[in-house]
């Protein structure tokens, strides 16, 4: 999701707006409204048919610990006739670890219908690493704030961190992307 203010500010970075969208009780309609549009241009084009295994969708800290999530999302795939299978949802580190018991209830009636999870911005939160075994992730992103030091003018000690992360993360059997990698 990106907004942007074509008169004044300009580009406005999600950082900032899901925030205060999350504050002021209006992250779960924009949740809502993102989903509705991801199921409809994937029911449009057919994205599986062109060998797309599936689509990532971030779930807010919020709406991941939401009563209503999996009943309102499920509606909205039954609508468009997009299989749960499709969607990959996004956790942030920090959701995961804060969100409790309500968090793996959500997860695991997602899990039933089919979903699959990553977990977001790994390396930004809280890195509590217990909740990676407690909480299964299919897929773990890497946050570029752990990738881009180890390109950096003293790459020693990021390197270490990250071999390590990558080693364990691998260990556990899931799966891994590097978010901001930009060249070659």
């Amino acid at each position: 999701v990106r907004l942007q203010d074509t008169t004044t500010v300009g580009f406005i970075s999600p950082e900032y707006f899901i925030p205060l969208a999350e504050e002021n009780g209006l992250i779960g309609e924009i949740g809502n409204i993102v989903f509705e549009k991801v199921c409809a241009f994937a029911a449009r084009t057919k994205l599986w048919q062109m060998g797309i295994d599936y689509i990532e969708v971030n779930l807010s800290g919020v709406q991941s610990v939401d009563i209503g999530i999996v009943a309102q999302l499920t509606k909205i795939m039954t609508k468009y006739g997009v299989h749960p299978g499709f969607f990959n949802l996004e956790i942030t580190e920090t959701a995961s670890t804060d969100g409790g018991d309500m968090l793996e209830y959500n997860m695991e009636r997602f899990r039933q219908l089919g979903c699959h999870f990553s977990m977001d911005d790994f390396g930004t939160g809280y890195s509590n690493l217990a909740q990676i075994a407690k909480v299964h992730f299919e897929l773990v992103k890497l946050d570029k704030s752990l990738i881009w030091p180890c390109f950096g003018e003293d790459p020693d000690e990021p390197m270490i961190i990250l071999s390590s992360c990558i080693d364990m993360i691998l260990r556990l059997g899931v799966k891994i992307v590097a978010e901001g990698v930009e060249t070659q």
